[in-house]
């Protein structure tokens, strides 16, 4: 009898239970057979479950730290002697021929590209502006030499395919598409209760994200005399200085009663949040980053909830909105235009509740990770040279 593959995950930025890293792949491929183990950053490890299991590291307090937690991770994988090294940073690109100065061709390691990374640092708020164009630039440059080191690429989105079209290794488009199991018998969270239309936002609290367009947003419907429309925002406070730049905003505007951020919220509790919601919201500024193909969760978490949504006008995006006739696309930066699509669905209830309605119904017939899932399965059996009948078994599509 064949010893199960044993997987060993890194992340060196995401949470432990990050909604594609644990959610989606790693307890897939443990569902799979494979033995998964998942190191990562964390200050409060989880407990081992659905068959993964954590091994952590202290988190950096700062970015200068990072190269610490990149030589703890590389440590801990030595000694898990894995036949798989699944990767999700860019940043761990940097680990790769380290990994085979110890290990040789033994071990199979896959790069996990989650986002245009290169495009997205022209808008890290961190990089001083001058510098970005060389950032990319050395960036774009080190990411081709050292992309030629790992044995196979799972993308996130087809547009990014199409960046390692030279690679000689498998290329799978595997996309992050919600849980539905996950996001069954969801109640509503008292965090969101009381009166008004609710709208939420799930996400990095980042200006890139767009997060200043819906606080001029709620500005202008305050100005205009609406008072009852409030804005809930979860998102981890990846930047002190922003989140007290939206304290100082709600504060000066007399919105502190209309604006609540709420922070990170754990991948399997968000359900209770978003049926408490009434609108779900996808900003977003018009940045290198967002102007390439891409698939943003969120949307297909709005609509798997029933909530209609109001997005960033991207083609990417309207495309799937105008498929469900889920919700209502805006020009990104128009705060004005927001405003009015937030107050259409308000007062056009029985329309916006049948764009919700038929926002799941086509999530649950098209976009759910459990139809998702057997594309990684088919790549670690191609990436292993399994045979399709001796690699791990196909799991069968579960719909709630």
């Amino acid at each position: 009898m064949m010893t199960a593959a044993r997987v060993c995950v890194l992340t060196s930025v995401h949470s432990p239970l990050d909604g594609r890293i644990f959610h989606r792949e790693s307890t897939t491929l443990a569902e799979g057979g494979y033995q998964v183990t998942l190191l990562a950053p964390s200050d409060d490890c989880p407990p081992d479950r659905d068959g993964v299991q954590f091994f952590c590291v202290p988190r950096p307090r700062t970015r200068r730290g990072r190269p610490l937690v990149w030589l703890r991770l590389w440590r801990r994988a030595l000694r898990l002697r894995p036949d798989v090294i699944h990767f999700h940073d860019p940043e761990l690109l940097l680990l790769v021929p380290w990994f085979r100065l110890a290990f040789g061709r033994r071990v199979k390691i896959v790069y996990d590209v989650h986002e245009y990374f290169v495009d997205s640092l022209a808008g890290k708020y961190w990089i001083p502006r001058r510098l970005r164009p060389f950032v990319r630039f050395v960036a774009g440059l080190l990411e081709r030499l050292l992309v030629r080191g790992v044995d196979g690429i799972v993308c996130a989105v087809d547009g990014q395919a199409a960046l390692y079209q030279d690679f000689a290794g498998p290329v799978a488009v595997v996309r992050n598409l919600p849980h539905a199991r996950i996001f069954r018998d969801a109640h509503p969270h008292p965090a969101l209760a009381g009166e008004g239309f609710k709208l939420i936002y799930v996400g990095l609290i980042l200006p890139k994200r767009g997060i200043d367009v819906l606080l001029e947003m709620m500005r202008r419907l305050r100005a205009d005399g609406v008072r009852g429309v409030r804005l809930f925002l979860i998102g981890p406070d990846t930047s002190p200085a922003y989140i007290e730049h939206i304290r100082s905003f709600t504060a000066a505007h007399r919105l502190s009663d209309q604006v609540h951020w709420l922070g990170r919220v754990p991948h399997e509790e968000l359900k209770h949040y978003l049926v408490a919601a009434d609108v779900g919201l996808i900003p977003g500024l018009v940045t290198r980053q967002y102007k390439n193909p891409g698939l943003t969760t969120k949307l297909f978490e709005y609509m798997l909830c029933g909530l209609p949504v109001v997005s960033a006008d991207y083609p990417h995006r309207r495309v799937y909105i105008e498929e469900a006739d889920c919700g209502l696309v805006v020009p990104p930066e128009d705060a004005a235009a927001w405003a009015d699509a937030v107050l259409w669905l308000r007062d056009h209830p029985v329309e916006a509740r049948a764009m919700g309605e038929r926002g799941r119904a086509v999530v649950l017939s098209r976009y759910t990770w459990e139809r998702e899932q057997s594309r990684l399965l088919s790549f670690y059996r191609t990436l292993l040279g399994a045979p399709q009948e001796q690699g791990p078994q196909k799991q069968n599509p579960r719909h709630p």
